[in-house]
């Protein structure tokens, strides 16, 4: 009698993939909240990130011991973030970002630290850039555009978990990232046109052009993990922090974002109508 064939599941919801996903159902209604909200509070929500993220890449590169160098950089970081998303005069912001940098690299310069400041403060640009961007796309573009840009990366990270675990295949870049596959790349990528085309009818725009920038958004942010996975490579960390279950730190989260909110911003400055 032969035996019964037993059906092996497309992919194993492993402990790590629960963690990350009751994770997600906590964050992702937090950040549509800010998101939907707008205004200042958006801005100092940003900002909040911004100097997070500037304490997660401060620690990796100056290590746990600088404590002065990492408290100063996130703080600095921050407070700069929100007076770019405010309505305070540019000399003010342009005072703020002179005093910074020079305190920054005075105390850099007096731990022996120079080098490593001015590579920490262009680092730091990956960082303060993207906080812009996304602060000035949602006062120049309607809620639902940003919900959407945001919605496709967090489209693009489960399609390239489910399948990448599921099929597997070639590596897209193993030494940077050993568990990126191409199959996983090209799931994100279908699951990030998925989103641009159920958007479509929210955003009442081109339905083929937001499906192609849904596509290019998933390229794009996949990219910008990859490019933040070298960094840790560099600095022989594996997670920029422990801060969120299951997904390391809010640079680990956020690295996809920041390079496709970058890269939208780079093709509105290009053309204002690039959704009509």
């Amino acid at each position: 009698m032969e035996k019964p064939v037993q059906v092996k599941p497309i992919v194993k919801l492993s402990q790590n993939f629960l963690v990350r996903f009751y994770s997600a159902l906590v964050l992702v209604p937090v950040f549509g909240l800010f998101i939907v909200v707008g205004g200042t509070y958006f801005s100092l929500f940003i900002a909040l990130l911004g100097a997070i993220m500037t304490w997660e890449m401060a620690t990796a590169i100056f290590g746990g011991d600088r404590n002065l160098i990492v408290v100063f950089a996130s703080v600095g970081i921050g407070v700069f973030i929100f007076l770019l998303g405010t309505k305070v005069d540019f000399f003010w912001i342009s005072a703020v970002w002179v005093f910074f940098i020079i305190t920054l690299l005075t105390i850099g310069g007096r731990s022996k630290l120079f080098g490593t400041t001015v590579l920490f403060l262009v680092f730091n640009l990956f960082i303060v850039i993207p906080s812009f961007l996304i602060i000035w796309l949602r006062g120049t573009e309607e809620l639902n555009t940003v919900l959407w840009i945001v919605l496709s990366v967090v489209a693009t990270d489960i399609g390239a978990y489910l399948t990448g675990k599921s099929i597997g295949g070639k590596k897209l870049a193993p030494k940077i990232s050993p568990n990126k596959t191409w199959s996983g790349l090209l799931g994100g990528a279908f699951f990030s046109v998925i989103t641009g085309f159920i958007f479509s009818w929210v955003i009442l725009e081109n339905q083929i052009k937001l499906m192609f920038l849904g596509l290019l958004i998933a390229i794009v942010s996949q990219m910008g993990d990859l490019l933040e996975s070298n960094f840790k490579r560099k600095y022989l960390i594996k997670e920029s922090s422990n801060l969120i279950p299951g997904h390391g730190g809010l640079m680990d989260r956020l690295d996809g974002h920041m390079a496709a909110v970058s890269f939208f911003a780079l093709i509105k400055l290009v053309n204002d109508n690039v959704l009509v």
